[in-house]
C-alpha cells in the first residue's frame, strides 16, 4: 500500500545532502520542500536546525515561516521565475535554470554558499518543491566542494521520484485557508519540467559552470563570492 503523505506536516522532498556522496559529512546541510508546519521529519533525532535558508520569493511566502520563532530563518529569494506561479506555461527548464545563475539570481546562490559555510550547526536548504532554486544550490555546493559530476546529478534526480508528494502539498499549500495572501496557481498549467527533475536541467548548469575559467568556483567569485567561503564550506561539508 502506497504511504500517504500528511500534506499539513510531512515532508515529501527532504534529505540529508551528505546522502549525495560519501564524501560529505552527515547532519550539517538538509535539503527539502517547504515546511508547512514546525513538526519534524519522521525518526529525525534533531531539529530544529540551527539555520534555515528560505530561497522562496517573498510573496510565495505569505504570512511568516513556521519555524521562524524556534530558529534563525534567513530570506534569500534566489528568482522569483522559480516559484510555481511564475512557471505556469513557462517552457523549458533548463532555460528557467540559465536565468538563475544571472544577476540576482546569481547573487542569491551565492549568497546561500556563503550562509552554509558561515553556519555554526545544521543548515536547511529550502524553497517550494526543493527541486529548482535548491536544486541549483546544492549542485553548486556539491561542485564546488569536489563530488564528482555524476553524483551531482543523481542527487539532482532523486528528487524525481519525490514529486507526486511535493504536488499535493503545493497544492495545499496555494489553495488552502491559510493561503489568501499567496497567490493562486493552477497545477495544470505547470510545464511539464515542473513536475519533473531531468538529469538534461543540472547538467546545462555543469555545463555552465565547466564552461567559465576557474570552473564552479571561478564562476562563484565572478558572481560576487570569495575563495574564503569556498574553503570553509569544504571544511564544514567534507567528513574527515
Amino acid at each position: 500500500m502506497e504511504e500517504q503523505v500528511d500534506t499539513a506536516r510531512d515532508f515529501a522532498n527532504f534529505r540529508d545532502v551528505a546522502t549525495a556522496s560519501a564524501l560529505l559529512r552527515e547532519g550539517v546541510v538538509w535539503r527539502a520542500d517547504a515546511p508547512m508546519s514546525a513538526s519534524p521529519p519522521p525518526g529525525l533525532a534533531t531539529w530544529p536546525p540551527s539555520v534555515v535558508l528560505d530561497l522562496r520569493d517573498p510573496n510565495e511566502r505569505g504570512a511568516g515561516h513556521p519555524l521562524e520563532f524556534h530558529t534563525f530563518v534567513e530570506s534569500i529569494p534566489v528568482l522569483a521565475d522559480a516559484s510555481p506561479a511564475q512557471m505556469q506555461g513557462r517552457g523549458d527548464l533548463a532555460d528557467l535554470y540559465r536565468l538563475m545563475l544571472e544577476g540576482n539570481g546569481a547573487r542569491g546562490i551565492v549568497r546561500v554558499i556563503e550562509a552554509v559555510a558561515a553556519a555554526d550547526g545544521t543548515v536547511l536548504v529550502h524553497c517550494t518543491a526543493g527541486k529548482d532554486r535548491t536544486g541549483v544550490s546544492v549542485a553548486l555546493m556539491l561542485t564546488l566542494v569536489g563530488i564528482d559530476r555524476a553524483a551531482v546529478v543523481a542527487d539532482y534526480v532523486a528528487t524525481a521520484a519525490n514529486m507526486p508528494g511535493v504536488l499535493a502539498r503545493m497544492i495545499a499549500m496555494f489553495s488552502g485557508p491559510d493561503a489568501a495572501s499567496v497567490p493562486t496557481y493552477d497545477a495544470a498549467k505547470l510545464p511539464a519540467s515542473a513536475l519533473d527533475a531531468p538529469a538534461r536541467a543540472i547538467e546545462t548548469v555543469l555545463d555552465i559552470w565547466d564552461a567559465t575559467p576557474g570552473g564552479a568556483e571561478g564562476w562563484f567569485v565572478t558572481a560576487g563570492g570569495d575563495t574564503a567561503a569556498v574553503t570553509r564550506l569544504r571544511a564544514r561539508i567534507l567528513a574527515d
